[in-house]
């Protein structure tokens, strides 16, 4: 085990919305009891008793999260353990059942050598650098650790089925569809086949690659790298499925592809999913991440409802949806939010949303229903190193004339035939780049101009 002396390694494990790093480089099972007993001080400050934790499918999370949760019992706080689980299932039962928090041992999309923890108070509150990982930081770094001389109590749940018949009655096809669904080995593989089991009379699921494995034999964790998708569009056509999904590590990320087995841009579902859920309850509003198309305001006003745009990442997604009521978020990352479920993110719902939207299109495929959402040349977001985040983003709006800018996040610009977003990455010298226009060629054009200022 690696010895927690130095503050450095400690402060590249905390980041702004969670704690991740390379198991064994400060990350290790010592670490995880500190966090564990900071993390359940912290609660117990505010209340605190009963905290729900689970675990991704990586090698080293059963270690990790047996010393997490020691140092929550040493804290004071009962501790309800649920062991393998996806991200939204221990979000979202955490925040149905009244606890006072709710954490999971895990590193998303990362790589399999990672892992980490998110951390989370009553109500599916996410804890961030600036509303309470700070202070649970500044507690591990500086070794003020509370004993408690009364130990909290450990309970085992198995909740899986249970949530399965919950995420059931937002599922509501008009007719029956063949959908695959790619676990990618990661922690929803069990929810997954519980799904095909008690949906089978709404919809027929194929599921790839459900059996947990932290190696992640097939693929990598994030659905978005190279070749990533390939077993999944092979299934989707030799099926002839109506689509299919494919889901990160930790299953709070869903990335869809259509029946010819095309990738559906991720903020193009926001659009889809967001006009539909607006259609369904007669109104409301859909937020989206300022990288998005300016597609998805469009169809959402085009259905009846009304489009927020914020910032990118949890905080802004799930303050957005409080503040305004919506009914629904999403981003680039393949994020998206339910205001139904306290503004959490949760990528098996929206699959059951998408099963929805298509059901209930009068037979119209995937692929058609997205082409209204086609109307703009999109760049994807593009990674620029540069040598630092606040004085090329002055240099950048400086360089551009004219246009609507925003500082939400970083810099955002709209022109009546292009617009941009650039914003900086929260752990490394790099920029983020979104680049949208009218015609391919405007796009084009526009996209080289931008990097030139940046990288001048």
């Amino acid at each position: 085990m690696s010895q927690l002396g130095s503050n450095k390694t400690n402060k590249k494990l905390f980041g702004a919305y969670d704690i991740r790093g390379i198991y064994g480089e400060g990350l290790d099972e010592t670490f995880a009891a500190k966090v564990g007993k900071a993390y359940g001080s912290y609660l117990k400050s505010s209340g605190g008793g009963k905290v729900l934790v689970g675990h991704d499918a990586r090698t080293s999370s059963p270690s990790l999260h047996q010393s997490f949760i020691e140092g929550i019992l040493a804290s004071g706080n009962d501790v309800v353990d649920i062991g393998l689980a996806s991200t939204p299932m221990a979000v979202w039962y955490a925040a149905s059942m009244g606890f006072d928090g709710g954490a999971v041992v895990t590193a998303s999309h990362l790589g399999k050598a990672h892992n980490g923890l998110k951390l989370y108070a009553a109500k599916a509150k996410p804890l961030g650098a600036n509303n309470g990982l700070g202070e649970i930081k500044r507690a591990v770094e500086g070794g003020h650790e509370t004993e408690n001389k009364e130990g909290g109590r450990l309970i085992k749940e198995e909740i899986v089925a249970t949530y399965i018949r919950c995420m059931l009655e937002h599922l509501s096809p008009s007719r029956r569809l063949k959908v695959a669904i790619d676990a990618g080995h990661g922690a929803a593989g069990p929810e997954i086949i519980e799904l095909a089991s008690q949906a089978k009379d709404k919809v027929e699921i194929l599921y790839l690659n459900c059996s947990p494995d932290g190696n992640f034999p097939k693929r990598s964790p994030n659905p978005l790298d190279e070749g990533s998708l390939d077993e999944l569009v092979a299934l989707v056509k030799s099926e002839k499925c109506d689509f299919g999904v494919s889901l990160d590590g930790d299953a709070d990320r869903a990335v869809f592809i259509d029946e010819e087995g095309q990738l559906v841009p991720t903020d193009l579902m926001i659009g889809l999913i967001g006009a539909e859920l607006v259609r369904r309850n007669g109104g409301g509003s859909v937020v989206y991440d300022l990288r998005a198309s300016r597609a998805v305001p469009e169809y959402i006003s085009e259905a009846g409802g009304e489009a927020i745009r914020t910032g990118v990442g949890t905080n802004f997604m799930m303050n957005s949806i409080k503040d305004s009521g919506a009914l629904f978020a999403g981003e680039l990352s393949g994020h998206y939010y339910y205001g139904d479920m306290y503004a959490s993110d949760n990528a098996l719902r929206t699959a059951l949303e998408a099963i929805n939207v298509v059901a209930n299109a009068g037979g119209t495929s995937l692929s058609r229903l997205i082409k209204p959402l086609c109307r703009y040349a999109l760049s994807g977001e593009i990674n620029l190193k540069v040598n630092e985040i606040q004085s090329t983003l002055q240099k950048l709006e400086d360089a551009v004339a004219g246009g609507t800018k925003e500082h939400i996040d970083g810099l955002s610009v709209s022109f009546q035939e292009w617009w941009f977003a650039a914003r900086g990455s929260q752990t490394e010298p790099v920029l983020r780049l979104t680049v949208g226009a009218v015609s391919p060629s405007i796009l084009e054009d526009r996209t080289r101009h931008l990097i030139e200022i940046i990288e001048k």
